[in-house]
């Protein structure tokens, strides 16, 4: 397998974590805890979007790297939007999730520059 295909793979899986817990929620499934009515909203939609990067980092696309940057971006914004307009209300399962989100994508976009470097 290679370096694509298991970071294509990746996002395609946080994309899918976020696209059912999403639409979970959004069907009134309760957690457990206190959820803000549009994060539910945007986990849905997130996750359909971070497919796009998922399918253009397996076919190797030019433009993988700055749609996975961008859905980056995107996550830390909401993050940062989190941490401070709704650190009273937001649920600490909520920022986890998040936080996991961003990791990853960290971890898509280490890898992909790793590859770029090295021309593998």
């Amino acid at each position: 397998m290679s370096l694509n295909q298991i970071t294509s793979i990746l996002a395609f899986l946080v994309g899918i974590m976020s696209i059912v817990a999403g639409g979970k929620a959004m069907q009134g499934w309760n957690p457990g805890y206190s959820v803000l009515t549009w994060l539910p909203a945007y986990n849905f939609v997130m996750g359909i979007l971070a497919l796009v990067p998922a399918v253009l980092i397996w076919i190797n696309h030019r433009y993988a790297m700055i749609t996975s940057i961008a859905t980056f971006g995107i996550h830390a914004i909401v993050l940062l939007i989190l941490f401070t307009a709704f650190r009273n209300t937001v649920a600490y399962q909520s920022l986890a999730a998040m936080m996991f989100r961003i990791i990853t994508w960290v971890a898509i976009l280490t890898l992909m520059y790793y590859k770029a470097r090295k021309g593998i």
